[in-house]
């Protein structure tokens, strides 16, 4: 329902729409030297996404995910549904993509909102019996 609202706002709806495939899909673990003592790692997932448009010609996208480990949305030689600016092919919006970033938005603030909860009701529940620190 929410993501119909976003997509009718932005103007999603008027661009074409197309499908696209991941057609390269690479992890890799980068190791960082911080100060010559101690080294850290991070993951970075890549993956290419390749559309055609009304006129026939392909155009890509590479999307970087990073994390440990990462978390892709896309498989490999995976479909997915996009729409593209007809003026400006390069610029995309595919639905899957919103909804991943969405649900992590969602779910960290969530997060921090029961933390608080938790705090704020421990606090209030040792106040109200009494205890002290």
């Amino acid at each position: 329902m929410f993501i119909e609202v976003w997509e009718w706002l932005r103007g999603y709806g008027k661009w074409t729409e197309t499908q696209a495939q991941t057609v390269f899909l690479k992890e890799e673990t980068l190791f960082h030297d911080k100060s010559g003592k101690d080294l850290h790692y991070s993951h970075v997932t890549s993956a290419r996404l390749v559309w055609t448009d009304s006129h026939g010609k392909q155009h890509y996208t590479i999307l970087k995910q990073y994390g440990d480990p990462p978390k892709y949305p896309f498989a490999e030689g995976e479909i997915v549904d996009l729409r593209y600016d007809p003026a400006n092919p390069m610029r995309f919006y595919a639905r899957k993509l919103s909804e991943t970033k969405v649900r992590y938005y969602v779910s960290t603030t969530l997060t921090i909102i029961a933390v608080a909860i938790l705090c704020i009701g421990w606090e209030w529940i040792r106040s109200a019996l009494g205890c002290s620190r």
